[in-house]
């Protein structure tokens, strides 16, 4: 089957990465693949390395840019794609809008669902969403079962640090918290500078470091200057080398407020880092609270940082609740995230049902 695959943003994320992976299983089950990406794409360059076309279009003007649709009939025609994948909704939309004026062949529509917003997604042909709530809101939309599925996101595995050294947090005299995601104020890293503020007085030094970028940094720059944390608060950047970025911190933070998924959870998992998250709908899908993370609630009477200060502090003082999490944690990512899981389940839809 020849299959485009599609996405429409600005951004490196969670859904870019999974946009990128759905093309390297396809391509590994023998299925002719393109990409079509947005003309500044700053992940191209991750697609050029699997020698696949890619296709750019332009969008200026949001889910229903006429001009997109134009260039993407114009791709399709060219391309001539059995189905289309469409990851968020406003690729969806713009792929719904060109299939149409395509008269001539049946172009099948799949959308993926990263977010709990799924409206522009119901009626597609099929629906992959990356958790059971969202799923679930499909068929409440009016979604048919039959064409809805659950499709986890995963990570490749074979470089994870599944032989890691017994957890000696314990013995350290400077604990390093690591966080990584795109900065917005649904992330909550906010919450999470605060807790290291909370921490000041701790025994030990506790100091964050923060992958990233984003529109809500220069507030995260501002708040980190105004609780004087900038001898214990760094930003990195976006960074590749996250085997490195991982192999610098002793424990991982997720202090989203809204997280449909979670990819960084799975990238915590693979170099075996303890984790602290919290009870957003994603991290719930992954983990379980005490047997391999620590949740912090985030409907509580007690603050978000102080309970992510209390859970840090709970963690730096017990070499063996650190390493319990993370062996509980490695034997999931095996059993249900790898690449090898996605493969299996994108094959066995391919194969029954489109």
């Amino acid at each position: 089957m020849k299959i485009a695959n599609i996405i429409i943003s600005s951004q490196n994320g969670g859904a870019e990465q999974v946009f990128i992976d759905y093309m390297k299983i396809l391509k590994k089950l023998d299925h002719q693949v393109c990409a079509i990406v947005k003309n500044n794409a700053p992940y191209i360059s991750k697609i050029n390395d699997l020698k696949i076309n890619i296709s750019k279009i332009h969008n200026r003007f949001g889910f229903y840019d006429f001009f997109s649709v134009k260039e993407l009939v114009k791709i399709l025609l060219k391309e001539n794609p059995d189905a289309i994948i469409a990851h968020a909704g406003r690729a969806t939309v713009i792929a719904r809008s060109a299939i149409k004026k395509i008269k001539n062949k049946k172009i099948f529509l799949i959308a993926v669902n990263h977010s709990t917003n799924v409206k522009r997604s119901i009626g597609a042909d099929f629906i992959f969403s990356i958790n059971k709530p969202i799923f679930y809101k499909t068929i409440d939309a009016g979604q048919s079962p039959e064409s809805s599925f659950v499709i986890p996101n995963a990570i490749d595995i074979e470089d994870a640090n599944l032989n890691y050294d017994k957890i000696k947090i314990a013995q350290k005299e400077t604990i390093t918290i690591g966080a990584l995601g795109r900065f917005d104020r649904t992330k909550g890293f906010d919450f999470l500078i605060k807790a290291i503020n909370n921490l000041q007085n701790s025994h030990k030094k506790v100091i964050l470091k923060i992958a990233g970028a984003g529109y809500f940094e220069n507030e995260l720059r501002s708040l980190v200057s105004n609780l004087n944390l900038s001898d214990r608060v760094e930003f990195l950047g976006w960074i590749e080398d996250k085997k490195k970025f991982f192999a610098e911190i002793d424990i991982f933070c997720l202090p989203s407020l809204n997280e449909p998924f979670g990819l960084v959870l799975l990238e915590a998992m693979k170099y075996a880092k303890p984790i602290i998250t919290t009870d957003a709908d994603g991290p719930k899908e992954i983990l379980s609270h005490n047997t391999n993370a620590i949740f912090v609630k985030l409907n509580s009477e007690t603050s978000l940082d102080s309970q992510i200060a209390q859970a840090i502090t709970d963690l730096m003082e017990n070499n063996d609740k650190c390493d319990q999490l993370v062996s509980n944690a490695s034997k999931k990512l095996i059993e249900q995230f790898s690449m090898l899981s996605l493969e299996n389940r994108l094959k066995e839809i391919f194969n029954k049902k489109i």
